[in-house]
Order: structure tokens, then C-alpha cells, then sequence
């Protein structure tokens, strides 16, 4: 026996989760298209040049995704994390050290020969539950890899949505310094027909006010841009010289119509990895429950060899040491760990039905966003061009002044930036529905970045 447990003490073990995260890398290609790499060593992988040659051509939104998935330290971090639970799986299939005991008791009388007492003793209820811990360390690794694919997931999604942020945000930055100039042109003009004495100090009073109201707008924004920017070198790991990117400030177009959604629902909770994880941590706690029960019922169930030595004669044989539930049945730790899965089970129901409600829910304020985009395009922005031209035919006929003319323009502009808004919004939602769709529910970050950005 003590050569067996020894031989098992002394075999090889593999502690390298590389095979695991290969499993990972697949999953994610296969969603998103895009590759993972993992630098699990301690020297630093030299991507500067690389990044440096990424950045000098300037970013779009997939070159974003693509440095954040290679450079963003938090989830190299995160990746760590598969190394620690392959080497609980393999530190569950081990078994504990047996324990050496020795005493030596010597006699007050040298006539009396010295006492010697030695066993060397083995939990045997650490080798029934092996398999058990096997299971629960399986369904830990499995979990770990689930979540570290939602975190993938979304990294790829803040990062697209910060992308269109910054996107909209510079666009809306330039609208608006349009409308400055044109408001500060407005003022000049009020400034030189007050003092011709052509108008009233009120309406001198009224063209400053929205001067001034539109120069703080722009601060603000310039303000937008830096804290977008900041976002995103966050979220790639950028700093140093590497921060002075470039990049297009246009948004994509949005799509004459959409694809078909009607089974949306379904769709998503089939895909579900965050579904997945839940169940995964209701199975690791089912099998949890067994292990601490045994343990606490049965903390020690011992045996092995035990020698002695007693008048200059050696006595061998076996040795048992068994802990007796006279007080403890492990009921507490029963009713406890029944608790502990109901909750898990609940919330469990709970996600699928908010994954449901939040599949309904992106999938109309998608349909809406689009036909609002749509519409805009189409519709008031292509008028209020039309109205602007027509306005500037009359100033020039002088049959209406320059304020109007101004003011015009002015609305012209605020319909662009709703057009822009709107537009941000739909591939906000667009990323939303695609992370949906691939397993991971986003929180509510994104919709707060919209809600935000909508007070410009």
C-alpha cells in the first residue's frame, strides 16, 4: 500500500491549462471572428513596434477590438484565472500526505528497556471523495471558462461602443463648432445693428445668450472627446506615445433594413454562456454538498501500519483511527447547502426570463433606432437642407434678414447632430444585440453611455 501511495505521489501532473484555453480561443473565433492570445509568462511581450505601425495608419472599431483583445492587461489578468482552477482540478486528484507519528519513552530505570512507538496513517475518506472533488474541480473549470468567454465578449463589445462614442461625439464636436461660427456671426451682426440703432438691447441680449450657451456646448464636448479617448486607451492598454492615435470620425452607415428577429428570444437562450455559468455553479454546489457533508459527519477515517517496541520486542500491525458522529450528523450543513442550491436555481430562472426580456427589448429599440435613422436621413435632414437653401435665396432677394438665415442654419445643424445621435445609438444597440446573440448579456453600461451622451 505504502508503495502504490507513493508511486501516486510521484507521477507526472500536468498543471498547464494551454488545452483549455485553446478550447476558449476556438469558442471566441467562432462568434466574433476575432483571435485571443494569452502572455502567460512574466517577460513582457514586445508589441510596441506593432502597435506603433497599428496606430500611425489610424484606428477604426475592429483594429480597436483587435489591440484590447492583445494589449488589455485586466484581461491577461483575467485569463490567470484558468490557470488557477486547472491546478485545483489536478490538486483535487491528489491525495493528502500520509501522517508519521513517533514517540520515544524511556524508563527511570536503566533494568526497563526504552519505549519506541511509530505509524505512519492515511485518510481514507480523502481517497472515496476524489472523485467527487474531481467533479466539482471539472464543473469549477468549466465555469472558469464560460466566464472568462463573457468576459472576452465583452470586452469586445465597450470597446465598439466606446469606439462609436468617440465617433459620434467628435462629429457632433465639429456640427457644433459650425453653430458657434454661425452663432458668433449672428452676434456680430446684432452688435452692429444695436449700435445703428436698428435693434433693442433685448434682442442684442437674445443673440449673446445663445452664443455664449453654444460656446459652453463645445467645451463640453472637447471635453466628450478627451474622456472618450481616454476610455479607449483604457480598454487597448495604450499609454505613453502610443495615445496620439488617430482615427476615422465618421460612423458607419446604417443599414437599409434590418435581419429578420423574430426568434430572437430563443436564440439567446440557447446561446447563453451566462446561462451556462449558472448551471455549471448549481452543479459545483450539488457536488459541494456531498463533500462537505462527509467531512463533517466523517472528518477522519484513518488506517495504515502502527509498530511498537515494548521490553526489546517489536509488535507490528495495523492502526485505525476513526472520528465517531456522536453530535454532528451534518444536518445544519444539509439544510444549508438545500438553501444555497434553491437560491441558485431562482436566480438562475430570474436570468433566463431578464434574457429574455432584454432579447425583446434590444430587438425594438433596434427596429426603432433604425427607422428613426432612417427617417432622418431620408426625410428631415435632406428638409431642413431644402429649408436652408430656400431661406438663403430670400436673404439674397432680401426679402428676410440675417437672422433668419441664421437661425435656420442653426436648426439645419441641430437635426444633423440628432441624425448623429441617432445613429450612435443604433450601433450601440447593434453591438448589444450581436454580444446577446453570442451568449453574454451585457450590463448596463452601454445604455448609460447613451443616456449620458444624449445630454449634449
Amino acid at each position: 500500500m505504502i508503495s502504490a501511495l507513493t508511486m501516486g505521489g510521484c507521477g507526472k501532473i500536468d498543471t498547464n491549462p494551454e488545452l483549455s484555453f485553446i478550447e476558449i480561443q476556438k469558442d471566441v473565433t467562432e462568434l466574433t471572428g476575432h483571435d485571443v492570445c494569452w502572455n502567460n509568462s512574466l517577460e513582457e511581450c514586445d508589441f510596441s513596434d506593432c502597435l506603433i505601425n497599428i496606430l500611425e495608419n489610424g484606428l477604426n472599431s475592429e483594429l480597436a477590438v483587435y489591440i484590447a483583445l492583445f494589449n488589455n492587461r485586466n484581461l491577461q489578468a483575467i485569463y490567470e484565472n484558468l490557470g488557477i482552477a486547472k491546478a485545483q482540478l489536478v490538486q483535487a486528484g491528489l491525495l493528502k500526505n500520509p501522517i508519521f507519528s513517533f514517540s520515544y519513552r524511556f524508563s527511570t530505570k536503566s533494568a526497563i528497556t526504552d519505549l519506541i512507538d511509530m505509524s505512519l496513517l492515511q485518510n481514507f475518506l480523502d481517497i472515496i471523495l476524489i472523485p467527487l472533488k474531481k467533479k466539482v474541480a471539472r464543473e469549477e473549470l468549466e465555469a472558469t471558462k464560460a466566464m472568462i468567454t463573457t468576459q472576452i465578449l465583452d470586452i469586445i463589445a465597450q470597446t465598439k461602443i466606446a469606439f462609436y462614442i468617440l465617433q459620434a461625439t467628435e462629429q457632433i464636436r465639429h456640427l457644433k463648432k459650425e453653430a458657434l461660427l454661425s452663432a458668433e456671426l449672428s452676434y456680430e451682426v446684432a452688435l452692429r445693428l444695436r449700435k445703428a440703432g436698428n435693434i433693442k438691447d433685448l434682442e442684442l441680449s437674445q443673440e449673446r445668450s445663445l452664443y455664449e450657451q453654444i460656446k459652453l456646448e463645445v467645451a463640453s464636448l472637447e471635453i466628450e472627446v478627451l474622456q472618450a479617448r481616454e476610455k479607449l486607451n483604457v480598454l487597448m492598454g495604450l499609454w505613453g506615445n502610443q495615445i496620439n492615435w488617430k482615427f476615422s470620425f465618421n460612423l458607419p452607415e446604417v443599414p437599409l433594413n434590418e435581419e429578420n428577429l423574430d426568434d430572437i428570444e430563443n436564440c439567446a437562450i440557447a446561446s447563453s454562456i451566462d446561462l451556462h455559468l449558472s448551471y455549471k455553479d448549481m452543479l459545483a454546489t450539488a457536488a459541494k454538498l456531498g463533500i462537505d457533508t462527509s467531512r463533517l459527519v466523517f472528518p477522519q477515517i484513518a488506517a495504515g501500519p502502527s509498530i511498537q517496541r515494548d521490553e526489546g520486542v517489536w509488535y507490528v500491525g495495523p492502526a485505525f483511527a476513526l472520528a465517531i458522529p456522536f453530535f454532528d450528523f451534518g444536518q445544519a450543513n444539509a439544510a444549508a447547502a438545500q438553501a444555497e442550491i434553491l437560491r441558485q436555481w431562482n436566480h438562475y430562472t430570474a436570468l433566463a426570463v431578464e434574457i429574455r426580456s432584454s432579447a425583446r427589448s434590444v430587438r425594438f429599440n433596434l427596429l426603432n433606432a433604425l427607422r428613426q435613422a432612417q427617417y432622418l436621413k431620408q426625410v428631415i435632414i435632406p428638409l431642413a437642407e431644402q429649408i436652408t437653401s430656400y431661406t438663403l435665396l430670400q436673404y439674397n432677394a432680401m426679402q428676410l434678414g440675417v437672422f433668419t438665415l441664421l437661425i435656420t442654419k442653426q436648426i439645419e445643424i441641430n437635426k444633423k447632430i440628432h441624425a448623429i445621435e441617432t445613429q450612435r445609438d443604433y450601433w450601440i444597440i447593434k453591438t448589444e444585440l450581436e454580444t446577446l446573440l453570442n451568449g453574454h448579456m451585457m450590463q448596463k453600461n452601454s445604455s448609460k453611455w447613451v443616456k449620458m451622451e444624449k445630454m449634449f
